[in-house]
């Protein structure tokens, strides 16, 4: 397959080219777009490689936010300093990411940007209620990442525009979030369930405060919030009979599908596991 390259000089020259040209697809780590176009389910005529952008790569502590550039690496959250301890979620998903080459190119704003299900970094923001902020010739907007997603593959991108930043409130002394994996492997996997929980507990009186999950599938192939489970769940005190009415509330929640991959009735229960021990690690790393 044929395609025209354009490598832009900075970023105010991929946001001016991205302008005069509308028809062209920006790459990054190529990850998610390469093996499509090896698969002839994307067929681009003009990429645009913003890889070079060094401007786009950071990883930011500013006031009570974590700020991320589009082009932080995933190999970059699990190194990072500033993502240590209270954020060992980012490491957690790194390692089930894939291999070490994809995690050194594979990009924070590709993987939002590719809106699907198997997307891992998606449900860890939606969890940390996350904003994404969208950068064109025009200037800039942010959205939350709960509304920039309107489907799979589809994501609210208005002419010219690119992700040039993903943003998150620090979390709180008593909060935690945590991440879970279920594929056919350990690693290097396309997940059957994936899963991701914060959650805010008063450890005395052990009252949830506040609590997000996300799972990479809840009714379509989009990564999505359990805002039922969640509300069932908020100012309760955590304990079994908790867990059960919110595992009970999550079941009803799910409308999962059956694939060549795994069965409904498999993915929903193994969401639930997946719920549970992310639940579980958060509330003990709070506790101590």
């Amino acid at each position: 397959m044929r395609f025209d390259l354009y490598v832009p000089k900075n970023f105010n020259d991929l946001l001016r080219y991205l302008d005069k040209n509308r028809q062209a697809t920006v790459v990054a780590g190529g990850t998610d777009l390469i093996p499509r176009i090896q698969r002839r389910i994307a067929r681009p005529k003009l990429l645009v490689d913003m890889s070079g952008l060094h401007e786009l790569r950071y990883i930011e502590s500013q006031g009570d936010e974590i700020k991320l550039g589009a082009l932080t690496t995933i190999s970059d959250l699990a190194e990072s300093s500033a993502l240590a301890g209270r954020y060992e979620v980012f490491r957690q998903v790194s390692y089930k990411f894939g291999a070490p080459p994809i995690r050194n190119v594979g990009t924070v704003g590709g993987n939002v940007a590719a809106a699907s299900s198997s997307e891992d970094l998606i449900p860890v923001f939606l969890a940390l209620d996350a904003n994404v902020q969208l950068a064109s010739i025009n200037g800039k907007r942010t959205l939350p990442l709960e509304k920039f997603l309107l489907g799979k593959r589809r994501v609210d991108f208005r002419q010219g525009e690119l992700i040039s930043e993903i943003s998150f409130r620090k979390m709180a002394e008593s909060s935690w979030c945590s991440f879970e994996k279920v594929g056919r492997r350990n690693s290097l996997i396309i997940a059957l369930v994936s899963c991701a929980v914060h959650l805010d507990l008063d450890p005395k009186q052990m009252t949830i405060n506040q609590i997000r999950a996300a799972f990479n599938r809840m009714r379509g192939k989009i990564p999505e919030r359990t805002h039922l489970t969640e509300e069932t769940l908020r100012g309760k005190q955590l304990n079994d009979e908790t867990v059960n009415e919110g595992l009970r509330v999550l079941e009803s929640e799910l409308m999962l599908t059956t694939d060549y991959r795994a069965s409904a009735d498999y993915r929903k229960r193994a969401a639930k596991i997946c719920f549970e021990r992310a639940l579980t690690r958060c509330a003990a790393k709070i506790i101590g």
